[in-house]
């Protein structure tokens, strides 16, 4: 039998790359989507100074790689919810203890996605947060639009609660998405 290993230099290639996307995250928490430079992201990762211009075309790259890292974040966590015994009271769980345990970064994404609004080539990518929500809700129910509303509301009250500062009551928000199916 013979033995593969690893490339080195790509597993550290791929190490380098996700600290980098850690890294954006973080100066976009931290200081705004208008504070993400090459150097900034690379001084956040500990990297050297061309690291993220190798890894990333663009800032506008770095930006929308960023977001689909955040989404798959997020889609792991959705598929989590998806299997749990309950999950509609899972998938409220997790919303507020993201929201409250990760608060900065989900700022950082709702950045990411008003950036996305704004650049063409990037509304896409931060579609796939609202496809990957809409797809878990819709295997709830087969009313037209109700799996839509309750992605609006979830956002919606994201939103809210990021601009009140007040934190989500996870059981109004899975008895909400019960009232709305």
């Amino acid at each position: 039998m013979t033995l593969v290993r690893p490339d080195g230099r790509r597993v550290r290639g791929e190490r380098a790359r996700q600290a980098l996307l850690e890294a954006c995250l973080c100066v976009i928490e931290r200081d705004g989507i208008a504070a993400v430079t090459h150097r900034k992201v690379t001084s956040e990762a500990g990297l050297p100074a061309t690291s993220a211009a190798y890894h990333f075309q663009s800032i506008n790259d770095l930006l929308e790689q960023s977001l689909l890292y955040a989404d798959a974040q997020a889609a792991t966590a959705l598929n989590d919810c998806a299997t749990a015994a309950d999950p509609i009271r899972a998938l409220a769980e997790w919303l507020v203890s993201d929201f409250t345990d990760e608060r900065s970064r989900v700022i950082a994404e709702f950045e990411l996605f008003l950036y996305a609004a704004r650049v063409p080539e990037m509304r896409k990518s931060a579609g796939r947060w609202l496809n990957d929500l809409n797809a878990l809700v819709s295997t709830w129910t087969d009313r037209p639009g109700a799996a839509r509303t309750i992605c609006a509301y979830i956002d919606g009250l994201l939103l809210q609660a990021l601009v009140s500062g007040e934190c989500p009551d996870p059981k109004r928000l899975e008895a909400t998405i019960r009232n709305l199916l």
